[in-house]
C-alpha cells in the first residue's frame, strides 16, 4: 500500500478563530476575514465541518474533505466577521456529509454542501501525534459563550 504524502507549506494552518457552539447535530463557529479571496471562506466552512466530525468520533479516526457538492460564494473579497454554521445532514461510519453555512452582517455569503470521510491512522504513532493536535486545537478553539 502506497502512501500520500500532502505539504501545504502552511504551519499551524487553522481558518477558524473560535468554535462558540457544538452538539451531535450542529456546529457554530467565527472567523475574522480582512480582504481575503473566497476561496479562504470556503477552507474556513471545510474546517469548522471537519472539527464537528472530529469531535463526533473523538479524535479517534482521521477525517477529511472529499468533496465540495455545491457552494455559493461571494466575488467579493471577505471583509469582516464571519458567523459560520454547520449541520449534520447524514453519517455512516465512514462518511459524512454536512451542510455549512456562513453569514456576514446577518445576510448569508456562503453555503455549501460538503462531503467527509473518516478513515483510521495509518500508524499508532500518526494517530497519538494528530489525535493530539486535533484535540488540543479543537479545545483552543472553544469560547465558553456562558461567561458573565
Amino acid at each position: 500500500m502506497s502512501e500520500i504524502e500532502i505539504k501545504t507549506g502552511l504551519e499551524g494552518f487553522v481558518m477558524l478563530d473560535g468554535i462558540t457552539f457544538v452538539d451531535k447535530a450542529d456546529i457554530r463557529a467565527l472567523r475574522s476575514f480582512n480582504e481575503e479571496p473566497a476561496y479562504t471562506g470556503i477552507e474556513a466552512l471545510a474546517q469548522a465541518g471537519a472539527f464537528h466530525i472530529r469531535q463526533l468520533t473523538g479524535f479517534e479516526r482521521h477525517i477529511f474533505l472529499l468533496k465540495v457538492g455545491s457552494c455559493s460564494i461571494p466575488t467579493q473579497p471577505l471583509n469582516g466577521e464571519m458567523a459560520i454554521s454547520g449541520r449534520l445532514l447524514n453519517r455512516s461510519d465512514s462518511a459524512f456529509r454536512c451542510e455549512l453555512k456562513g453569514e456576514m452582517a446577518g445576510k448569508t455569503v456562503m453555503e455549501g454542501e460538503f462531503f467527509y470521510a473518516a478513515s483510521d491512522y495509518c500508524t499508532q504513532t500518526s494517530r497519538e501525534i494528530l489525535r493530539g493536535h486535533y484535540e488540543k486545537t479543537f479545545s483552543c478553539l472553544l469560547i465558553d459563550t456562558n461567561q458573565d
